[in-house]
């Protein structure tokens, strides 16, 4: 496998919004995102299929994108946070969190990609997150 972007984004070669990291794994804001507050949980170990991925990190993963969707769920005053695995267009397992506003009962049009958000704005809403994470 390829040395991917998030590979890069981990390695701090290209910049990201990081929210929270540990040994297995990184939350960085996505660049394009479609609702304000999506966010992106990576493992630190390339592969390109979730359930190629060993137990511990798959069930790491998904411990980490609860504490994150229940803080966005707090920051952002959703109904809820939603999620999907990926790995297509970018060849890294990631799971993207949507915050979702209330009365949503269509993912459609959350799941491509959004308008490139500007730094001052993902720098913003990453101190949201990381502050409902600490309270």
């Amino acid at each position: 496998m390829s040395d991917s972007i998030f590979s890069k984004i981990i390695r701090r070669e290209i910049p990201a919004h990081f929210i929270y990291e540990d040994d297995i794994c990184v939350v960085i804001l996505d660049k394009f995102p479609t609702v304000v507050g999506q966010s992106l949980v990576i493992p630190k170990k390339e592969s390109d299929y979730a359930f190629d991925l060993d137990d511990e990190t798959y069930q790491h993963l998904f411990a980490v994108a609860k504490k994150i969707a229940k803080a966005s769920d707090q920051a952002f005053s959703v109904a809820r946070t939603c999620l999907a695995i990926e790995g297509f267009e970018v060849p890294h397992v990631h799971i993207k969190l949507y915050p979702i506003p209330e009365g949503t009962r269509n993912l459609g049009p959350f799941l491509s990609a959004g308008e490139m958000a500007d730094d001052e704005s993902l720098a913003e809403v990453a101190k949201k997150i990381q502050a409902a994470l600490s309270s």
